[in-house]
């Protein structure tokens, strides 16, 4: 049996050896897994790799609101849409895992870690708009308490919102056989990685890219991560081969800020970091129960985001 421990020995075995990727199994999720797949060869050329889609308790209850999906399924803190593929890694199904980054609770299993993060997509949300909306005062389909805390306040309470959940052509389906929904809003990054706009967008829907001062994104939106377990040091290292250290940067300080305010899907908490040359800014909003939108900017040295994303923490607590 090849053993693991030996890197010398996965170097001869390489063109044998297979590198099974878990994943969910949306459309979405097996693009990004086969991002993935492609930047592992192009870095590792030989390598043989195999995607493994899980289905997880995010993916199973579309029934209820996202926010109550680990109520329901008792998964406790960890993300609806990784627990099952962090167990399938745990038992050695899987040699590594493929997440959307935004999915990933701030504090992370302790057997596993982020070995690898692909260069961030576009980190906005975009608004797609069916033809003949009110956008004055919209009906808008989501199922994130971010996004509709952010609605609430864009529209200065003229707009509400409607639970929305699936996938995105699913979501996009049922925008068009809609009479109540005026707009959804989407990960613009899902729709630039999806890619065939014209073949999923219905019919004469409009989109506009929100901006993320003013409609801020979920953290670390945008950002692929490969997971894999802290004692298996050969595939972390191979992993580790395709990292895109702006992006890694960016996303660190996002997580350690999101770990530090213990916040979780259920948290109206939304914002983004941006490298400026040897610093890096962090920008985060947090709404409080009462509606209160509480926004707070943080500058520090590149190369110790998660300083950055704790103080960013901190400050916010002050002001709630």
């Amino acid at each position: 049996m090849f053993d693991r421990a030996s890197p010398m020995r996965y170097n001869a075995c390489m063109k044998r050896f297979t590198l099974r990727l878990g994943t969910r199994g949306s459309e979405l999720a097996l693009c990004q897994a086969r991002l993935v797949e492609q930047t592992l060869h192009d870095a590792h050329p030989g390598i043989q790799t195999e995607v493994v889609p899980i289905r997880t308790a995010g993916d199973e209850r579309t029934d209820i609101p996202l926010c109550e999906v680990n109520k329901a399924t008792n998964t406790a803190d960890k993300g609806v849409f990784i627990a099952a593929i962090e167990e399938s890694l745990a038992r050695g199904e899987i040699d590594c895992a493929v997440h959307s980054c935004k999915d990933m609770p701030g504090t992370l299993d302790e057997r596993m870690q982020i070995a690898a993060v692909l260069p961030r997509e576009a980190i906005n949300d975009t608004l797609v708009i069916r033809r003949g909306a009110n956008m004055d005062a919209p009906v808008i389909g989501t199922s994130s308490v971010r996004r509709a805390a952010l609605v609430g306040a864009y529209w200065s309470g003229r707009a509400s919102t409607v639970q929305l959940r699936g996938n995105v052509t699913t979501r996009l389906r049922r925008l068009a056989e809609s009479n109540e929904m005026d707009a959804i809003l989407l990960a613009r990054a899902g729709l630039n990685r999806l890619g065939r706009l014209q073949e999923i967008l219905p019919d004469g829907v409009t989109l506009v890219d929100m901006d993320c001062d003013s409609f801020a994104p979920a953290l670390c939106q945008g950002a692929i991560a490969v997971e894999t377990r802290r004692d298996d040091g050969v595939t972390r290292d191979l992993v580790r081969g395709i990292n895109h250290e702006p992006s890694e940067l960016t996303i660190r300080a996002e997580r350690a800020f999101l770990a530090a305010l213990q916040a979780d899907c259920s948290t109206p908490v939304g914002g983004y970091a941006k490298l400026r040359g040897t610093e890096l800014e962090l920008r985060v909003l947090y709404f409080c129960p009462d509606g209160v939108a509480l926004r707070c900017i943080r500058r520090g040295p590149a190369n110790a985001p998660e300083t950055v994303g704790c103080a960013a923490a901190e400050e916010l607590r002050s002001l709630m």
